[in-house]
């Protein structure tokens, strides 16, 4: 039985024609009760999707748990596939996740490669999937080699793209750089509109990002790539012209794009902003912010200012010391509650005020 997008909707429509047959509240207390859904995304996910009875979509529930799949991620499937519980669990379902395990992914790497983006689910696996499987493993050379860039992808569309469609010209121009064959694949997958280029635009983009002293076998490459193909000259300068204003040389704006390219994606005012809490507010010179301008594209409000002003509080206490700024605002959430709130909040109360903006 051939897998297809059509093949999976066929029973939504098959009940769409005998509405009166079905009863909706049925469908949305399974989504709650047996996926997880909130009742709210329940009634949305309902006005897709009708199950006569438990039968099917049990089915479906036994599988993906059987596979290691997470209350979580089955609520996500749910929410964003819900017609997928009424596919066939073993012609439509079981040959994609034993394709996938073939390819030397574990279970909770499958369980997370498919909850993030199930469209996977309801592609052919004849006439799409390992057809780009093929193209993928002739171009990088080994299964090995495939796998690593599918457990590094950001979405199923790895095993759905078609590499042929790819300018043979374009690819050239790649590898004449030194681009790997991992990072034209990456290219390929996460920045398509890239390849939309002419030819002649296409090499001077990848001159440009060479020329700025990228790696074409790091991942960077790839990003500086993805950032400045969607970017205007006139606003590419206008976000340098920024940092020359607060006294950035040459050598250290290139050295910032070099190690997170996004700092030139961001918006001028959101720009603006961090340079001056971390220039004007914490005094730091260019040649320290340079080292960490990923710092930039944090949130100042929900997380730089309030965690500031915590550690600046248990400084001038003297509970602390030798703490560094960026150590405490790459943290996750977690950790610093855990490693700062938790522990010195019956010394220093006022800090989880401080921390929620009431102080």
């Amino acid at each position: 039985m051939r897998c297809t997008y059509e093949s999976l909707r066929d029973p939504f429509q098959q009940q769409q024609q005998q509405p009166l047959q079905i009863n909706p509240s049925f469908t949305v207390s399974y989504l709650v009760n047996s996926c997880g859904l909130s009742p709210e995304s329940a009634l949305s996910a309902s006005k897709k999707v009708r199950f006569k009875s438990a039968s099917k979509p049990d089915l479906v529930l036994h599988l993906l748990k059987n596979h290691g799949f997470s209350n979580t991620q089955i609520a996500n499937l749910a929410t964003k596939l819900p017609i997928l519980f009424l596919a066939d669990p073993q012609k439509t379902l079981l040959p994609k996740l034993d394709f996938l395990k073939q390819l030397g992914l574990a279970d909770p790497e499958i369980a997370n490669f498919l909850s993030t983006d199930p469209t996977f689910l309801y592609r052919s696996l004849e006439r799409k999937i390992k057809p780009a499987y093929e193209h993928l493993k002739s171009l990088l050379g080994s299964e090995e080699r495939v796998a690593a860039v599918i457990k590094s992808s950001r979405s199923s569309w790895v095993l759905q793209f078609n590499l042929q469609r790819l300018n043979n010209q374009k690819v050239e121009i790649l590898r004449k750089h030194g681009v790997s064959k991992e990072n034209i694949v990456k290219l390929a997958i996460n920045s398509p509109n890239s390849f939309s280029k002419t030819n002649d635009r296409f090499e001077d983009l990848v001159r440009n990002v060479s020329e700025r002293g990228f790696d074409p076998s790091s991942s960077m490459f790839v990003h500086a790539i993805d950032v400045l193909s969607g970017m205007k000259i006139h606003t590419l300068e206008a976000k340098l012209q920024l940092f020359r204003s607060y006294g950035w040389s040459e050598d250290e704006i290139a050295s910032a794009i070099r190690k997170w390219p996004f700092c030139v994606s961001l918006s001028e005012e959101k720009l603006k902003k961090g340079l001056d809490f971390f220039m004007n507010k914490l005094k730091w010179n260019s040649s320290k912010l340079v080292k960490y301008p990923n710092m930039l594209g944090l949130s100042l409000q929900k997380r730089v200012i309030p965690r500031w002003m915590v550690i600046q509080c248990l400084l001038s206490k003297c509970l602390i010391k030798d703490v560094t700024t960026p150590s405490v605002l790459f943290l996750t959430e977690a950790k610093f509650v855990l490693k700062f709130l938790v522990k010195y909040q019956s010394k220093a109360p006022e800090i989880l005020k401080l921390y929620q903006g009431k102080l």
